[in-house]
C-alpha cells in the first residue's frame, strides 16, 4: 500500500541543512516554533540495540540496510529540525526497527529531554503492558503509547477490543495519550470503534495517525473524510495527525488511481472546518517518509496559509504541546 519515495532526496536534505552556517539554523520556515509529532529514531549499532526487523512493511533485509547507511540519531534529526525551526517533538518508537523494544527511544529521550519525548509501542493485550506503561511514565516521562495493525481473523482491531482494557485503562488514569494508526481495507471500522473508545476513556487524548487515512481523490465532496470519520468531530478527545507521510501516501494513491494530485490548501482548510486546527497536530514521519523534507515541511505550511495565526500553531505546536505532556497529564477532565 505504501510506497516510499527514494531515500536519496530526504539524506541530501539532511545533509544540506547540517551544512549551513550556525547563524541560519533555527531561523525556520515559520514565524512561530513547529512540534513535531512524529519522528523515528533509530541507529547503526545493532550490538548494542538488537534490530527486530520482522514486522517491517518492505522487509528486514531492506530496513537494516537503511538503517545502517541512514541512522537517525538525535544529531541527524536535530539537522532537520534545527534547519525548518523544529522546537521539539515526539520520538514514536520505530516497529520497522525495533519491534516494541523501546530501549534506543527511551535512552535518546532521556539524553534530550528537552527536545525528543518519547511515544512507545508494547502490545496491547499482554497483561504486563499496563504495569509497563505506568513504569515508563514514572521513570522514563514517556507522553503516550502507539498501537497499530489491521484486523485480526475475527474481524477485530484488537487494540480496540475488550482484551486492551486494561492498557486503555492506565492511560485514562495517568492522562497518557493513545496513538492509533488503523491499517488494512477496513479503516472505517476501526475508526467508529475509536468513537466508542473516547466516549469509554475521556481522559485519554486519542491522536490518529495521518488522519485515517482519507481518499479525497474518491470522496472529493468531503475531502475523503468517511461518514465515520466525520462522526468523530463529536468527540473532543479525538485529535488528528496530519503528517508530510499523508501528502506524499495520498498522492501516489491518486496517481495510481489515475486521478490528479490533491489540492492540500482546500484539502486542509475542510479538515480543520471539520474538527477545528485545536484538534490537529502536525509530524515529518522524519526516519520512516522518503522525501525531501525540507520541501514537505514547507508544502504543509504552505497548505495552511489561509488559517490565522492563531489556527496555525494550534496546528504546528499548541496542540501536541498540550497532549503530549511527559508522564502524561493527569486527571483533567470530569
Amino acid at each position: 500500500m505504501m510506497q516510499r519515495r527514494s531515500f536519496i532526496a530526504s539524506s541530501i536534505a539532511l545533509a544540506a541543512a547540517s551544512a549551513l552556517p550556525e547563524r541560519t539554523r533555527g531561523a525556520g520556515l515559520a514565524p512561530f516554533p513547529l512540534f513535531d509529532t512524529h519522528a523515528h529514531f533509530y541507529t547503526n549499532q545493532p550490538d548494542k540495540y538488537p534490530f527486530n526487523a520482522r514486522g517491517a512493511r518492505y522487509g528486514a533485509e531492506r530496513m537494516i540496510e537503511k538503517a545502517m547507511n541512514n541512522p537517525m540519531t538525535p544529531e541527524a534529526v536535530f539537522r532537520l529540525w534545527d534547519r525548518v525551526g523544529i522546537e521539539m517533538g515526539t520520538g514514536v518508537q520505530y516497529n520497522s526497527t525495533y519491534a516494541t523494544d523501546n530501549s534506543y527511544l527511551l535512552d535518546v529521550a532521556k539524553q534530550h529531554p528537552d527536545r525528543i519525548i518519547p511515544v512507545v509501542i508494547l502490545p496491547p493485550t499482554d497483561p504486563a503492558t499496563a504495569p509497563t506503561l505506568q513504569k515508563f511514565a514514572k521513570e522514563n516521562r514517556i507522553a503516550g503509547v502507539r498501537f497499530t495493525g489491521s484486523q485480526n481473523q475475527d474481524g477485530q482491531f484488537v487494540y480496540l477490543s475488550d482484551a486492551a482494557k486494561d492498557a486503555w485503562a492506565v492511560c485514562n488514569e495517568l492522562g497518557l495519550a493513545i496513538v492509533l494508526m488503523p491499517l488494512g481495507n477496513q479503516i472505517p471500522a476501526a475508526v467508529k470503534q475509536i468513537a466508542v473508545f473516547a466516549g469509554r476513556y475521556p481522559n485519554v487524548d486519542i491522536v490518529i495517525d495521518h488522519v485515517g487515512f482519507p481518499q479525497p481523490y474518491n470522496l472529493p465532496q468531503t475531502q475523503g473524510l468517511t461518514p465515520e470519520h466525520l462522526e468523530l468531530a463529536a468527540h473532543k478527545n479525538v485529535y488528528y495527525k496530519f503528517t508530510n507521510f499523508l501528502i506524499a501516501e495520498t498522492n501516489d494513491n491518486a496517481r495510481r488511481a489515475g486521478k490528479p494530485e490533491v489540492e492540500l490548501k482546500p484539502w486542509v482548510e475542510y479538515m480543520v472546518n471539520v474538527y477545528g486546527a485545536d484538534h490537529f497536530v502536525w509530524g515529518t514521519d522524519v526516519g520512516n517518509v522518503e522525501v525531501d523534507q525540507v520541501e514537505y515541511v514547507q508544502k504543509c505550511l504552505d497548505a495552511t496559509a489561509g488559517l490565522t495565526e492563531k489556527q496555525r500553531r494550534d496546528f504546528f505546536y499548541n496542540t501536541a504541546k498540550r497532549i503530549f505532556v511527559p508522564g502524561g497529564h493527569g486527571r483533567r477532565r470530569a
